[in-house]
Formats: C-alpha cells, sequence, structure tokens
C-alpha cells in the first residue's frame, strides 16, 4: 500500500458532512470539528463518530454521558476551522444552548445523544450513541468537506 498521505488523500476524494460535536466537561462547553459522523440504526436511533485516541480531546469524549452532534451549514465553514483548532465554544465565538449537551445555533440538524458504547478502530475509537433528542433548526445547504478544502454541496 503508498504511504499515509496518499491514502489520507484517496479518503479526501469522498464528500462528508461536517459536524461540531459537543460535551459539557469541567463546566465549559466544549467540542471539537468531525467529518465521521454517520447513522447506525433507526431503531434504536444510533448515530457514531470516530476520535483518534491520542487527540488531547480524547477525554472529554471517552468519559462524557451525553453529547451532542450539530450538523454544521454551508455558511459555518469558519467555525469548522475554529473548532478544529480550539475545543472551548466560548473562544470559537458561537452562540448555543442546552442542557445536557451545547446544541450550536445556526447548525442544520442537531442531535442530543446519550454514550452507547465505544469501539476500537485501530488508532481511533468509535463511539455510538443512542439519539435522545434532534431538531433541525434550520433548513439551509449543509457544509462539506471535499479534498482538505470545506465546501457547498452541488
Amino acid at each position: 500500500m503508498a504511504d499515509s498521505r496518499s491514502f489520507r488523500d484517496a479518503l479526501g476524494r469522498y464528500p462528508t458532512g461536517v459536524a461540531v460535536v459537543t460535551a459539557f466537561a469541567d463546566g465549559k462547553a466544549l467540542g471539537m470539528t468531525v467529518n465521521s459522523f454517520a447513522s447506525v440504526s433507526l431503531d434504536p436511533p444510533l448515530v457514531l463518530w470516530s476520535i483518534e485516541r491520542s487527540t488531547e480531546r480524547y477525554g472529554i469524549f471517552e468519559h462524557a454521558r451525553h453529547w451532542g452532534v450539530n450538523v454544521l451549514a454551508a455558511d459555518q465553514a469558519g467555525l469548522a476551522h475554529a473548532c478544529a483548532l480550539e475545543a472551548d465554544l466560548a473562544k470559537c465565538r458561537t452562540g448555543w444552548e442546552g442542557d445536557t449537551v451545547p446544541l450550536i445555533e445556526g447548525a442544520v440538524a442537531r442531535f442530543t445523544c446519550q454514550a452507547e458504547a465505544i469501539h476500537p478502530g485501530g488508532d481511533h475509537d468509535i463511539l455510538v450513541g443512542r439519539v435522545i433528542d434532534f431538531d433541525t433548526p434550520r433548513d439551509a445547504p449543509a457544509l462539506v468537506f471535499y479534498r482538505s478544502t470545506y465546501c457547498e454541496p452541488g
């Protein structure tokens, strides 16, 4: 097989949605940008996303009883970039609401999840959550990640 950079570039040819996964930890609303969000099951309602075990944010989500998935709108690329660099949502200059998990304002879909399982997957862990609530507060195109660039679908 080719080197890991070539593998990553090949994977980048598959467009993915962009989400910010959020949780409360130590009294703060925290999050991280991901493009690994996917549905698993309708009954029961399950979703998944993956996180690299060596990332400094791993502990936030490994121990969280609840986490949120906020599917970003095409006009939220700046927020996606900010949350990729910084965990603290206040420092990312985004509005949010919610008592169980931080739900980002302006997202096109938001899922409140109860942690269900963590499965090892190479250098990542796959986090599975049971959706306990969701909403679609905004009817707008979703943000897409393609070939290492944020873009709008279409």
